[in-house]
């Protein structure tokens, strides 16, 4: 991959944090797509990327490092960079340089390793649109939910009808959970009722255990030190995933999808298919398989066992992310919602 794309995967990166309400992770990644050199093994590492395309929409270096910068100061591993860190200010460009470059010398083995693999998140935010999804299906059908979820990374939001929500002025979910999620929002709040899951299980090319330690610390790595919001939410939701751990197959999302939507429908509930930001990931043959196996599950559906596909991806037509649900029989795309990617703000349409 030529160094100018890797660095121009830095720059566009820094700008999408800032964007995203992290002026911290959207510097530490100017200063590094900026002065990364290869005087270390990881600017050779990372300038001399031998993968795919480096970008948010591919490798996603940039988050790579950043999240093994992050998890060196969880661990207190490099003072020098702890220093610089969230909560304490933001610092200049050159002050977060100085220390920056010191830890890719001194902790070159620590780092390489969280190069291999790609950033792993499991933005809990994301739940409230999903949650505000089902209550539409749940008064639509009058049903229990099955629910499966591609790209579950940990499975965290798996157990969306176990937090609870303020949509506007109005409450739903669990009033009592550990996870609380208020989006700023725009419009009617959807509609009121109870989303019921009877059977729920996720899928992730390499999903995280919530059980493991290291694995729910590289969640926390990846998710931006400036945002102790995001990190509460996270570790709430690890704690309600500790008391009922999600269901998770590993393996390829569109083989997922043909063998649980292939198979006959079950009369009294409504199958759902469910994911957020996540089909960007996923190569555009299996998207297209995946299409094609909901599509004929809509074919097969009926009132008493319809088939519904929620997803909440990037959507050009609303400038962010769009909520969209197609409910079988009828399978008419209708767009609920538009939100930015951590739900920060939610304008619903419904």
């Amino acid at each position: 991959m030529p160094e100018h794309a890797v660095r121009r995967a830095f720059a566009d990166q820094a700008i999408w944090c800032e964007r995203l309400g992290s002026p911290f992770t959207g510097r530490l990644c100017a200063v590094l797509g900026e002065r990364l050199d290869r005087s270390t093994p990881v600017g050779c590492a990372v300038l001399d990327w031998p993968g795919g395309t480096p970008s948010g929409r591919g490798d996603a270096v940039p988050l790579r490092l950043a999240g093994a910068l992050h998890a060196l100061v969880r661990r207190g591993a490099a003072p020098g960079l702890r220093a610089v860190y969230p909560p304490r200010p933001l610092p200049s460009a050159a002050a977060l340089w100085a220390v920056v470059s010191a830890a890719l010398a001194e902790h070159a083995e620590a780092i390489i390793p969280w190069l291999a693999a790609p950033p792993q998140t499991n933005e809990v935010a994301r739940a409230s649109v999903l949650h505000a999804g089902l209550l539409v299906v749940a008064a639509e059908t009058r049903l229990p939910i099955a629910l499966y979820e591609i790209g579950a990374s940990a499975g965290l939001n798996l157990n969306l009808d176990r937090f609870g929500y303020r949509y506007g002025e109005a409450r739903r979910g669990d009033p009592a959970s550990v996870v609380q999620l208020a989006p700023h929002w725009h419009g009617t709040p959807p509609p009121d009722g109870v989303v019921r899951i009877t059977r729920r299980l996720g899928n992730d090319i390499a999903p995280l255990d919530v059980a493991s330690a290291a694995d729910r610390e590289r969640l926390l790595a990846f998710t931006w030190p400036d945002q102790a919001e995001r990190i509460g939410r996270l570790e709430a939701a690890l704690a309600v995933a500790a008391a009922h751990p999600p269901p998770i197959e590993a393996g390829d999302a569109a083989d997922f999808v043909e063998r649980h939507f292939a198979a006959p429908l079950r009369p009294g509930e409504v199958r759902v298919l469910a994911h957020s930001i996540a089909l960007q990931y996923v190569p555009e043959a299996l998207r297209a398989r995946i299409a094609t196996c909901l599509a004929a599950a809509g074919a097969r559906a009926t009132p008493a066992a319809p088939v519904a596909w929620l997803q909440f991806e990037l959507n050009p037509e609303v400038g962010g992310a769009a909520l969209t649900l197609a409910l079988w029989p009828g399978g008419v795309v209708r767009i609920l919602a538009a939100a930015d990617a951590h739900v920060r703000e939610v304008r619903w349409s419904g």
